[in-house]
């Protein structure tokens, strides 16, 4: 079969410039260490956590962002960074509005509670009472709807109890 007879080849071409592969690579390879580090330093505030790992885990950041800047040229931006650890950019699971506002309300207590640590630990009294009227705020979500969920379970009719049956013996086999 000559080349003229041969079916034509499919061929699929996706054009990735090499910088734009360089920098996804280098933003997955900084998330991670970004990540453990600062969920171990999460951690740690509460009073858990692996406080003899923060030193290999700095490490580890220091150089994923040197990696970062080898690869492009560049630092990461703000915006990777926040997006890589803010809790507010999470996906939200809920499949109602009242879901919806509990799971905000969750974040919302979550998200002062990380700002009264924050405040403790730098003796910001005036930060510290916004992350707790933050985290007040989604606790009178979550008891508002408790009330209304237990209000609802009061009002709707118990089932009646059948009456128990009559019991059945077995006959005799002799």
């Amino acid at each position: 079969m000559s080349e003229d007879q041969k079916p034509p080849h499919i061929r699929l071409a996706v054009e990735n410039d090499q910088r734009e592969l360089n920098r996804r690579t280098a933003e997955i390879d900084l998330r991670w260490p970004l990540k453990t580090l600062a969920a171990n330093v999460i951690r740690i505030v509460r009073g858990a956590g692996s406080p003899a790992e923060l030193g290999r885990q700095c490490a580890e950041v220091v150089q994923a962002y040197r990696d970062y800047h080898a690869a492009l040229g560049e630092w990461p931006s703000s915006y990777l960074i926040s997006e890589t650890l803010s809790l507010r950019h999470r996906e939200n699971h809920a499949t109602s509005d009242r879901a919806w506002e509990w799971e905000e309300a969750m974040r919302q207590m979550v998200a002062g509670g990380l700002q009264v640590a924050a405040s403790q630990l730098l003796k910001q009294n005036t930060q510290q009472r916004a992350g707790e009227s933050e985290m007040f705020d989604g606790l009178r979500v979550i008891e508002k709807q408790r009330s209304e969920n237990a209000a609802a379970r009061m009002q709707k009719p118990k089932p009646k109890q059948k009456k128990p049956g009559k019991r059945r013996t077995k006959p005799d086999a002799s």
